[in-house]
């Protein structure tokens, strides 16, 4: 929780849940916290929906640039999975946010981008080669959280993990064998190239949250002109809010690309802030 008050107070990151203030007593802490009001990534994952490219491409993008900053602050989540990715939609704002939850296994690293000694700690499914496969300590980066990054987006596109059942035997199995199929469900060579380099099964080859968001997927042509019509107008009002002194404008408000209007998550999941 400290690391989600220190992240909260500088306020430059929109993509993690604001903890406001803590309380602790003996063994136990009280956390006053943001309420999100839309759920998490899973309730969406579970609705089994196909996501159109420009769904799943705001969603990432959210979630890479709030790694991003994460990272860029020289901390590692560690326990990215779809549970700890909230939805939230600022009343009357016509927008949804994805925000970063649980810090509880963050680990400090002594520069930004450095690999370092910890322990194997997450969610199994979303653990990355290097942390399953190795020793109770090993020598890893920021890198592992891309790869539950990588999970994330495989699931939301294809509905699946990339191995074939939930047990451990399993996914060890998937990762020494080092065989990534791509679902048939996948027609988007570009997206496939990504997926292939979030879940690099090396550490050191697989892309960075900053590189992930420089891929052809996001930069295209083609993802500009993807972008829904709501965005663009949702972009243009944050302009003209910001214009007559709104201080809660942010430049993701700014712009359309990291826009989420709240009329097509609606339509995803069922639920009203």
């Amino acid at each position: 929780w400290k690391v989600g008050l220190a992240l909260s107070r500088e306020g430059n990151n929109p993509f993690v849940l604001k903890y406001f203030t803590t309380n602790s007593n003996g063994e136990n802490a009280v956390i006053l916290m943001e309420y999100a009001n839309m759920g998490n990534l899973q309730n969406l994952i579970e609705t089994n929906k196909d996501l159109s490219l420009p769904i799943i491409r705001v969603i990432m993008k959210q979630i890479l640039e709030g790694l991003r900053l994460i990272h860029e602050k020289g901390l590692i989540h560690r326990d990215l999975k779809a549970e700890n990715i909230m939805l939230h939609s600022p009343l009357g704002s016509g927008r949804v946010q994805l925000k970063i939850m649980d810090f509880g296994l963050v680990k400090v690293q002594k520069k930004a981008q450095q690999s370092t000694h910890m322990t194997v700690a997450g969610t199994f499914p979303y653990m990355p080669p290097e942390l399953l496969l190795g020793s109770k300590e090993v020598k890893a980066d920021s890198k592992v959280d891309i790869w539950s990054a990588g999970i994330l987006l495989h699931q939301l596109v294809s509905h699946q993990f990339p191995f074939e059942y939930l047990s451990l035997q399993s996914i060890i199995s998937f990762m020494i064998e080092k065989k990534l199929n791509r679902p048939t469900n996948i027609l988007d060579e570009v997206l496939w190239n990504l997926i292939t380099k979030m879940l690099s099964f090396d550490g050191k080859e697989r892309i960075s949250a900053a590189e992930a968001l420089n891929h052809e997927f996001f930069t295209r042509e083609k993802a500009d002109e993807e972008i829904p019509v709501n965005a663009f107008r949702l972009a243009l009002s944050a302009q003209k809010a910001l214009q007559k002194g709104d201080t809660n404008i942010n430049k993701y408000d700014l712009d359309s690309s990291f826009t989420f209007p709240y009329s097509d998550a609606k339509e995803l999941i069922n639920k009203d802030p």
